[in-house]
């Protein structure tokens, strides 16, 4: 099969830029193919010939937005950088931010992968099967801190990394989710506070 030109792939990075930003915005039900179209300023016969339905570009663009957000954090930065204790922490203190936004004039939005979560898990097997899927990357990625900071003398030997990496993934998701409803950073805040403490930081 011959690689898609990068014209084609152009066209392929307009549909899922502009997928993004108004599925961040308005959600994916509110969110017609017709919108993301003009939005992408692309013709239907482009839009159909990169994605089937628009379920399968909400599936595509979830990727995307992974790849996206460890790309804006400087993910790989943060990972090379000090104790695996500290990388956790400026990890989830980066994700923390990108997800509430640290300029005045910025909306809180929540968590894209957390807001198809809560829109789409009943209604599209294929979008929540995908969430779960980063959520258990995101999941994977902090028990290897864990246990590379454990075995690294910085964390108790008896700790539960697998555990505790939940915890952290469950803490983080509803203190966005409650700062997403206050328009604050307060409860991330407290949240980050937290696991500095609990970790010994």
């Amino acid at each position: 099969m011959r690689a898609p030109s990068a014209k084609a792939l152009a066209t392929r990075e307009k549909i899922l830029r502009a997928a993004n930003d108004l599925f961040y915005l308005h959600g994916y039900n509110a969110t017609g193919v017709d919108r993301i179209i003009s939005a992408a300023a692309v013709t239907k016969g482009n839009f159909f010939y990169h994605f089937k339905n628009k379920e399968e570009l909400a599936v595509a663009v979830l990727d995307w937005h992974r790849d996206l957000a460890f790309a804006e954090i400087g993910l790989d930065r943060i990972l090379a950088e000090g104790s695996p204790r500290t990388a956790l922490l400026k990890l989830v203190r980066a994700m923390a931010g990108r997800m509430t936004c640290e300029e005045a004039s910025c909306r809180i939005r929540g968590c894209f992968f957390g807001n198809f979560a809560l829109e789409l898990s009943a209604g599209s097997e294929a979008v929540r099967q995908k969430v779960r899927h980063i959520f258990d990357g995101f999941r994977d990625l902090i028990q290897s801190l864990l246990e590379k900071a454990r075995a690294a003398g910085e964390l108790r030997p008896d700790l539960d990394a697998r555990a505790i990496a939940g915890m952290i993934l469950a803490l983080m998701e509803g203190a966005v989710l409650l700062d997403k409803t206050t328009q604050t950073t307060t409860e991330t805040d407290h949240a980050v506070e937290f696991l500095r403490s609990y970790l010994g930081a």
